[in-house]
């Protein structure tokens, strides 16, 4: 076998490598309590829903995920407060859909929720997303 085709053989095996990565995927509640589980039976009235289109869903997706990876854990020395910084529910979201297509997507911190003391500090950040293209243009935190 010459060194180019071993060359080319390698590179095909190395990238068939990344076709078996798992995407994260989010926790389910195990099937007893799916089960439990009951649907009101007047869904989605006005009032009480917040109507997003796919591509504000899709920007906040990604940019919470580059923020706040669902695989990211908090060190085992972590303070409270720190703790607290790493659940995605203390987290505020406001988007803005620019004229070329591009959507603001800012993530704040409801800090006062992990500290009364309220000194908690940079939680949060500031993303453009191109959503067509799947892709954050900036960031900033």
């Amino acid at each position: 076998m010459t060194r180019a085709s071993l060359l080319v053989l390698s590179l095909v095996a190395l990238s068939g490598c990344s076709l078996f990565q798992r995407s994260m995927r989010p926790p389910h509640a195990p099937p007893e309590e799916a089960q439990k589980f009951v649907f009101p039976p007047l869904l989605f009235q006005e009032g009480r829903t917040t109507l997003l289109s796919g591509d504000l869903a899709t920007a906040v997706q990604l940019a919470m995920d580059d923020f706040l990876p669902l695989d990211r854990k908090p060190p085992k020395d972590a303070t409270p407060v720190e703790l607290c910084l790493f659940r995605r529910d203390i987290y505020q979201v406001s988007v803005e859909q620019l004229p070329d297509g591009i959507i603001l997507v800012g993530i704040y911190a409801h800090t006062e929720i992990c500290d009364p003391n309220d000194t908690a500090t940079g939680a949060g950040g500031l993303y453009a997303i191109d959503v067509r293209r799947g892709l954050i243009v900036a960031q900033q935190r």
